[in-house]
């Protein structure tokens, strides 16, 4: 249960991502499976929270000057490419620019929570499947050469 929660853990925080959080999970010999949902659930967790609770972060003014920072560093970016490939956008995106950054960002556009939420994970879950299967591939490369 430790390897799970540290995955999720790895996950949840920003800029570590799904991607670190299947690789922790994995060097920490956890299965890929197991790695793989741990690292998707904890990076998928801050989106359902700060959809919800964005009114009430914004009123602490340490947590509203680092939104307004991921505002200003990812939104016309974000707004851009949403407009240009919409759900699209969503999937391939939210793992790169980061759960946190589109979490924040995407309403302010006008984005449905409910497209915000099942466009991210998809696209979490994408890259977290991949990042096993990578690091899976790369192992077994190494092992048998």
């Amino acid at each position: 249960m430790t390897k799970a929660l540290t995955t999720w853990s790895v996950g949840f925080f920003p800029y570590f991502e799904v991607y670190a959080a299947v690789a922790a999970g994995m060097a920490m010999k956890l299965d890929a499976v197991s790695s793989v949902v741990w690292g998707v659930f904890g990076n998928f967790t801050p989106i359902p929270l700060l959809l919800w609770g964005y009114s009430r972060l914004m009123r602490i003014p340490r947590l509203r000057l680092w939104f307004l920072q991921m505002e200003k560093r990812g939104g016309q970016r974000v707004k851009r490419a949403f407009d240009r490939y919409g759900t699209w956008f969503l999937i391939l995106m939210t793992p790169i620019l980061g759960s946190w950054t589109i979490a924040v960002v995407a309403p302010i556009f006008g984005i449905h929570p409910r497209g915000i939420l099942l466009f991210s994970l998809i696209g979490i879950t994408l890259y977290g499947v991949l990042t096993a299967v990578v690091i899976a591939s790369g192992v077994s490369w190494f092992t048998h050469h």
